[in-house]
């Protein structure tokens, strides 16, 4: 009777659901996410101009992953990431359809994008009025600009919680549910149930190096902006 019922459940199919550049993107971002959190909490001024240098290549991260949300991995893609309430309740229900990516984990991925934007945004425009400023302060009044630094220099606990929540939820899944999730980024393969006929999405190279060639353009811009 017991094998029976294992024969009926749905297999669990790995399919590759983060493509390569993807993954890569990622492991870049938690190191620049880590770097920018040490060097701008440390309060070492040697350490603030490298400080700024990671958070122009943050901003070169999060250009890229709007490239890659509009024409990279399959899965990568806007129409992934459409969280609704509904399909948010229904995965803690144990009702959630067999999809690339579960709402909640959407939702968190959402909320972190933009909470990273928020702080690189304030950043580019922050200042100490003294030695340090971004590159795009003398643009703005200084009103606007003690607004930024304000903002920039208490929402990296947005951060900070947005990924211990990401942390936690990964080990709730490798050590509570006996879940692979958590090795997605190295392998790319996630085990989905009833996942027959869904495909495992291609690396699509040509178009990441188009990407990143974008994205580094456009925190060039931002950085001559600065120059001026």
């Amino acid at each position: 009777m017991a094998s029976t019922r294992r024969s009926n459940r749905p297999a669990r199919a790995p399919v590759t659901v983060w493509d390569w550049p993807l993954r890569l993107w990622h492991w870049a971002l938690a190191a620049c996410v880590g770097f920018s959190l040490y060097s701008g909490l440390d309060g070492d001024l040697e350490l603030i101009e490298w400080h700024q240098r990671s958070g122009l290549a943050l901003l070169g991260l999060l250009v890229f992953r709007v490239g890659w949300a509009a024409w990279g991995g399959w899965y990568a893609r806007f129409n992934h990431y459409r969280p609704t309430p509904k399909a948010f309740f229904d995965h803690f229900r144990g009702r959630g359809a067999a999809t690339p990516h579960t709402a909640p984990g959407v939702a968190l991925v959402l909320l972190m994008f933009l909470a990273l934007a928020v702080q690189v945004g304030t950043g580019l425009f922050a200042t100490d009025d003294i030695f340090n400023e971004g590159p795009l302060t003398g643009g703005v009044s200084i009103e606007f600009a003690r607004a930024a630094t304000w903002v920039h220099r208490r929402w990296h606990w947005v951060i900070l919680g947005a990924v211990c929540v990401h942390l936690c939820a990964h080990a709730l899944y490798a050590t509570v549910l006996r879940d692979s999730t958590p090795l997605g980024m190295f392998t790319g393969r996630k085990p989905l149930r009833g996942a027959d006929g869904l495909p495992s999405t291609p690396h699509f190279w040509t178009r990441a190096g188009l990407t990143a060639a974008l994205a580094a353009g456009a925190v060039l811009l931002v950085d001559c902006a600065g120059a001026r």
